[in-house]
């Protein structure tokens, strides 16, 4: 009988990823695996970790793939095991899961950024805004039950949880969620910005930046909310030899310098 038979879905899903990512560029002279850096994060993420992919492979030469998804779900693929090299997470709990389940080598695992959940706006001087189109800072006090305001649901992600939490210690919870628009992601919220269907959204920094038609007109509070921090290791299984370069790429100073502008607080 064939082996085969006793494969899961998923497990043939990494199964098909693995040959998939290893083919995906020749096999350099030396290497006894494509050199290629397979990298898994969450989807707030990919914007900024793909502009420090390209800085590195400016530098080195080796190309960066991407993968996104929400840390839970990226620890299910990995536990089928899907073809990673470099996890990025978000959260405590998910970087004692990861490691609990020897997903990832704990000696490798620490914490890498933070980012800030901002109200967004059409930017005014991107030729895309509306006539109005808000665009001074305390615009959500101001429309605060009076506009639509796009906003992750409380139950869907860590985003709408503390979005919650911070517009609740401003006194706004009720306001903003009377009139509010619920989605699942900041991706969705700053979809439906762009389309002019709410006029406010509230996102991570790093969903600002990687629009240039949108412009931020409130930071919440970072003390009204717990803080969205990420964490970088390599994975049990991690194949590329440039796996740990990478990761120490992340703390040279254009890598920085990069992911600052794209809106993620590097941490110490």
């Amino acid at each position: 009988m064939s082996t085969y038979r006793n494969l899961s879905v998923a497990g043939i899903t990494g199964l098909v990823l693995t040959l998939s990512l290893g083919m995906a560029s020749p096999v350099r002279a030396g290497y006894a695996v494509a050199p290629d850096v397979v990298v898994f994060c969450p989807p707030t993420l990919r914007h900024a970790v793909s502009d420090v992919g390209a800085l590195w492979r400016q530098q080195t030469g080796v190309p960066v793939r991407i993968f996104t998804s929400p840390t839970e779900a990226l620890l299910q693929q990995i536990a089928h095991h899907a073809r990673d090299d470099v996890l990025i997470g978000e959260g405590d709990g998910e970087a004692r899961a990861a490691t609990g389940q020897n997903l990832v080598q704990p000696e490798t695992l620490r914490k890498l950024w933070r980012n800030q959940l901002v109200v967004a706006a059409p930017d005014p001087n991107s030729g895309h805004a509306g006539s109005n189109s808000p665009a001074a800072a305390g615009n959500l006090a101001a429309l605060a039950g009076r506009a639509p305001i796009a906003i992750v649901d409380p139950w869907a992600a860590t985003a709408g949880a503390e979005s919650k939490t911070a517009l609740q210690s401003l006194g706004l919870w009720q306001a903003v969620s009377s009139k509010s628009l619920g989605v699942v992601g900041t991706a969705d919220a700053s979809f439906l910005l762009a389309q002019g269907k709410v006029k406010l959204a509230i996102v991570y920094e790093t969903d600002v930046a990687a629009d240039p038609n949108f412009s931020i007109t409130d930071r919440l509070p970072a003390a009204g909310y717990q803080p969205i921090v990420y964490w970088v290791a390599l994975t049990e299984h991690a194949l590329s030899p440039n796996a740990a370069r990478f990761v120490a790429f992340l703390d040279e100073a254009p890598a920085r310098q990069r992911l600052r502008a794209d809106g993620l607080e590097v941490l110490p």
